[in-house]
């Protein structure tokens, strides 16, 4: 009779996911008892290091591969690493159960893209800027529009997650509007005079109820 499969999670960061990674895998595995050969008994006793099933459990390390692309709930067989079959039968499969670990700054969007909350200067926005954005593969410049808003999300194309058939999703970046905590006598100054040349009414822009 063929082996049971047997099962086990693995914790992956997204970046890991994303490009595929090595890892060493330690579980817990029945094998045959050593001291009575697989048979329960030694003589005509019960073995008593199995207490006569046979199999005792030990830890196993392997190495595994995984491909780049997988997603949060993906199954990784490894054939042959389960559990031993009976009488003679063959050794069941190894499923890994992938699971992603939260991460710090993207958040996975649908199934291929990851989206980022960035935070910009009130001037930045209105202007407009070229500012560093974190991708999972390092930093890029992105231009911002003049006139960009806070809550607006902007794409960054092929910047998100590997498909494992080849391609890549999308990053979104979502723009946050962050003012001074704290404002210099210039800075108070400036902003001053702005209100003051200004015609710019943010409350005109709310619906009418």
């Amino acid at each position: 009779m063929r082996g049971q499969d047997a099962e086990a999670e693995i914790g992956l960061t997204l970046e890991e996911a994303h490009r595929g990674v090595k890892r060493n895998v330690t579980l817990q595995a029945m094998e045959a008892c050593n001291d009575c050969h697989g048979t329960g008994y030694r003589g005509n006793d019960v073995c008593p290091t199995c207490q006569g099933s046979g199999f005792v459990r030990r830890p196993k390390s392997l190495e595994v591969r995984i491909p780049a692309g997988v997603r949060n709930g993906s199954i990784i067989r490894l054939a042959g690493q389960g559990e031993p079959g009976i009488n003679g039968g063959p050794v069941g499969d190894l499923l890994l159960y992938v699971q992603i670990q939260p991460h710090r700054l993207f958040h996975v969007v649908g199934e291929n893209d990851v989206e980022i909350e960035m935070a910009m200067t009130p001037w930045e926005a209105a202007l407009g800027a070229s500012i560093p954005v974190p991708t999972l593969d390092g930093p890029v410049q992105m231009k911002i529009p003049a006139g960009a808003q806070g809550g607006q999300r902007l794409r960054l194309r092929a910047r998100g997650l590997n498909r494992r058939g080849g391609g890549r999703g999308d990053e979104y970046v979502k723009l946050k509007i962050v003012n001074p905590p704290k404002l210099s006598p210039q800075e108070k100054e400036l902003f001053e005079k702005l209100a003051a040349e200004s015609r710019f009414n943010a409350r005109d822009l709310m619906p009418e109820g």
